[in-house]
């Protein structure tokens, strides 16, 4: 049987790993190439390498394998204007709503679906997958995002996308199933520094805020740089500028 690959963002947490025993278990010819992503305000991001090593030692080094810890902040750098050079009063008139915390989150999962594409591309897969949930209450998560502008993003370089967890809304639910796999529902989590919690209900116009950035200003980037060109692709995932000693 051919193996079909799946890049996984795995963040460290226990609703990607709990994505990715799923994802092994769902389809009996999945490949899992897990990777994990450092904005430049992660802290310990080099844990999430033990839930990774949990995984390949239960389904086995032919059904998963761990690339390690990729920088992104050259590619979050991209998408950081004119948001940060405007005035609060000019935000509001054209990103009314976006909020800083939701903003840092936008871009930053936006640049891990153009690293994950890029390594999709250099590895042959032909799926994207992360751990999301849509109760966790971040714009990013919810379907205006999850379910269909990440989807078209990753579709119009020909992969899909798959949310192994999204429809799970109760951790006991997730920490059960975990238990029920023979492990310890603990993860050695690393920590975003800049990831602030959301502790109400995100009304409408921070919705609309995010989803105007990423319309006006993210695909229009994405565009202008090129930046699901296997071109970049070899510059950054090949070389990997970010890994070298200075």
């Amino acid at each position: 049987m051919s193996e079909q690959k799946v890049v996984l963002m795995l963040s460290g947490g226990r609703d990607s790993f709990l994505a990715a025993c799923r994802l092994l278990e769902d389809a009996s010819d999945y490949h899992l190439i897990m990777v994990t992503y450092d904005n430049g305000c992660s802290y310990r991001s080099g844990d999430a390498k033990y839930v990774a090593e949990r995984i390949i030692a239960k389904y086995g080094q032919d059904r998963a394998e761990y690339l390690g810890v990729y920088k992104i902040s050259s590619v979050i750098r991209e998408f950081f204007s004119p948001y940060f050079n405007m005035k609060p009063e000019d935000q509001a008139k054209q990103f009314f709503g976006l909020t800083p915390s939701q903003f840092h989150c936008l871009i930053c999962r936006t640049s891990m679906y153009i690293y994950s594409i890029w390594i999709a591309m250099l590895r042959g897969a032909s799926f994207i997958a992360e751990g999301g949930r849509k109760d966790q209450g971040f714009v990013i998560e919810l379907p205006g995002m999850a379910k269909e502008r990440y989807p078209a993003l990753v579709k119009s370089v020909g992969l899909e996308l798959l949310l192994p967890v999204y429809d799970l809304d109760d951790n006991w639910i997730r920490d059960n199933e975990l238990m029920a796999r023979g492990y310890q529902c603990k993860s050695l989590e690393p920590k975003c520094l800049i990831g602030f919690p959301i502790n109400q209900s995100v009304d409408k116009s921070v919705i609309d805020g995010v989803h105007s950035y990423f319309d006006k200003v993210i695909l229009q980037q994405i565009n202008n740089r090129g930046l699901l060109s296997v071109e970049k692709a070899k510059v950054y995932i090949e070389n990997r500028y970010d890994e070298l000693e200075p």
